[in-house]
Order: C-alpha cells, then sequence, then structure tokens
C-alpha cells in the first residue's frame, strides 16, 4: 500500500489538564498557585568562562563571582498541607477504525480493515491495558511521582470506581499483584470497548492524593517562551484560570497525554525502557531516534505493509496466535493520531 497525498487521524486519547489543588475542611478545592521568585543565582555556565572551541575567555578572577539576578516561577504545597491532589478527565473514542480524512479509496479500505480486524483479535485490549498502566502507575505525575504515598482513583462513565493504594509499588515491567492485576484488567476492558466501539461514549476521571513533605516543591508544566519582558519570569510554568478568579498550577493536556502513550517497548526484543508513542521512536533521553527509516521499523515504513498485516492478522485470529509488536506499534501511532499525508503532487 502506498501512502496516499492526503492522510490524517484524529486523537483516540483526548485528556484535559491535570489541575493541582488541595481540600480543607471549609472547602474542597483550594487552587495551588504560582509565585514569582527574584533570585540571585551563580554565574555556572559553561559559556561563562569559555568560547565555543573551548578556549578560556580573558576573565578576572572577580568575572565569575558576581551574581546573575534571575525572575523565575516556584511552586510549593502550602505549610501544614499534608496532602495534594491533581485531577484531570480522560475522553476515549473510538477514532482510529478509520481515517479522518483520506483522498484514496483504497488506503482508506485498507486502514479500515486493519483496524476492524485488529479489534476482532483483542489488539485493542492491549493498547488499552498499556494506557491503564500508565493511568495506575501516576506516569502522568512526572516529577511528582516521588511522594510519601500516592492514591490513584479513577472513576469512569460507567459507574466504576477503581483504586490502587500506593501507586509507587508499580512498576512497568515489574509483576503485579491480583487484586492490581484484577483492576488493572477491569480499567482496560471498559476503555478497549471505547477504542473500538463507535457508539460508546467513555469518560474518566483521575485523581491522584499524594502525601506531600512540608513545603515540597512541585513541579507543573513549563511554558515554551520565546522571549519575556523586562520583570517578567524567564522560566514560567502552567496555570489554568478557577471560577473564583484564581490560578492553580497544572499540566497541559499535551503533557498528560504524552504520558499516557508512554508504551512503546516494541522497538526492540530486548527494549529496557519504553518510548512515548512516535513516529521515528524519537527517545529524548539519548537524543536518537529507535525507529530509524534506514532499518524500516519506522510507522511510516509499516504502513505501507498494512496489507501484510491484514493477513497476519487473519492467521491470529484463524489459528488463534499472537500479534506481531509491529502491529500494534502501528495502531498506537493511528491512535494518537497526526497528519500521515505524503504531500506533494
Amino acid at each position: 500500500m502506498q501512502i496516499c497525498r492526503h492522510l490524517n487521524y484524529v486523537r483516540s486519547l483526548s485528556p484535559g489538564k491535570a489541575v493541582f489543588y488541595y481540600q480543607t475542611p471549609e472547602c474542597d478545592f483550594v487552587p495551588i498557585q504560582v509565585e514569582t521568585n527574584r533570585i540571585r543565582a551563580a554565574k555556572s555556565g559553561f559559556t561563562e568562562a569559555y568560547d565555543k572551541n573551548q578556549k578560556l575567555k580573558n576573565l578576572a578572577p572577580q568575572d565569575l563571582a558576581y551574581s546573575n539576578p534571575q525572575c523565575i516561577d516556584a511552586c510549593y504545597v502550602p505549610p501544614n498541607i499534608p496532602e495534594i491532589h491533581c485531577r484531570f478527565s480522560l475522553r476515549v473514542e473510538a477514532n482510529s477504525l478509520q481515517p479522518d480524512g483520506c483522498e484514496d479509496e483504497k488506503v482508506r479500505r485498507y486502514l479500515a480493515k486493519l483496524a476492524t480486524i485488529y479489534a476482532q483479535v483483542g489488539g485493542y485490549q492491549e493498547l488499552a491495558r498499556r494506557y491503564c498502566k500508565n493511568i495506575l502507575m501516576g506516569t502522568w505525575l512526572w516529577r511528582n511521582e516521588h511522594t510519601l504515598g500516592t492514591q490513584i482513583d479513577v472513576l469512569t462513565s460507567n459507574g466504576n470506581n477503581y483504586v490502587i493504594t500506593d501507586a509507587r509499588r508499580l512498576d512497568w515491567f515489574s509483576t503485579w499483584s491480583e487484586k492490581e492485576k484484577v483492576i488493572l484488567n477491569s480499567l482496560a476492558s471498559e476503555m478497549a470497548m471505547a477504542l473500538c466501539e463507535p457508539k460508546q461514549y467513555w469518560f474518566a476521571d483521575i485523581k491522584a492524593t499524594l502525601k506531600t513533605g512540608f513545603c515540597q516543591e512541585l513541579h507543573p508544566s513549563q511554558k515554551f517562551i520565546d522571549s519575556h519582558e523586562q520583570g517578567e519570569s524567564s522560566k514560567q510554568y502552567a496555570t489554568v484560570g478557577c471560577a473564583d478568579g484564581n490560578q492553580a498550577a497544572c499540566f497541559h493536556a499535551e503533557k498528560v497525554g504524552a504520558a499516557l502513550h508512554l508504551i512503546d517497548d516494541w522497538w526492540d526484543d530486548d527494549a529496557d525502557k519504553r518510548l512515548r508513542t512516535h513516529e521515528y521512536g524519537a527517545d529524548r533521553g539519548y537524543l536518537i531516534a529507535r525507529r530509524h527509516p534506514v532499518n524500516k521499523q519506522d510507522f511510516y515504513s509499516l504502513l505501507t505493509l498494512t496489507a501484510v498485516f491484514i493477513r497476519q492478522l487473519r492467521n491470529v485470529r484463524d489459528h488463534a496466535g499472537e500479534i506481531p509488536p509491529q502491529i500494534h506499534y502501528v495502531m498506537a501511532v493511528l491512535c494518537k493520531a497526526g497528519l500521515f499525508q505524503r504531500g506533494g503532487r
């Protein structure tokens, strides 16, 4: 199958912003606010003393001792607050069943057939299980995972409530207890139904309760800013406006989504880490593409094998075999969605 000039999908997982707040006897929602600090930082960068050729600059001893005034955002748990909450909502839709936009009818039929058979052999159950592992592990908390205790509560639109009393004990590659497996499988079954059933409108309300230290530092999303005005913070945290006019620290929806899509450990048979679902397997920690096109394991190379994958899935369906990992990966990218067209003429 050739990739057509116009091809795009709508994302299947749509998280909202994850908001930080705490509760008091008088109020069940008190937003955690971001503060602005002006500090005198020490000069410590490489370019303070060296040029681009690693040659020492002509400096007096005092030059490196002067302070470097900065204005930055900071976020801390208020004093005498023993625990805080971080909460977001998730909508799941069956948008990977067919392209949202596709100019080639043959390509559309192939991709729709791939998704249909993938659903028949239980492929979406595997994707949902991986997404739900990240939810229950609290992966979406990022640097805020390190606490004195982290409870995860998931309330679904089906009326079910799933609770992990301490997510710190859970790990992607380790074995979960039987109780935790039941919670994971039950939650994944609900999500899998939403991923492959167009008439299933499924929502989840996810809340983490974090036991914190005294005035512990928090790490919301950091805004990307090209430049800032005089007196503005050079490092700014994301906030969301509340009904009372206050601003609450939060994660961007995109950052929450990035955590949920940390499921790609199919990139190598001996993969020791999972990657965020990406067309070229971008590994930001090592600044390398794990699915470089030269190895023909990138999304676009594999997408051209759609007809082959359909035959493989039929064989899985007829003989109860295992779904090849490349197919799981391709469907994970389609769930993530994006513009996949070849472009041009």
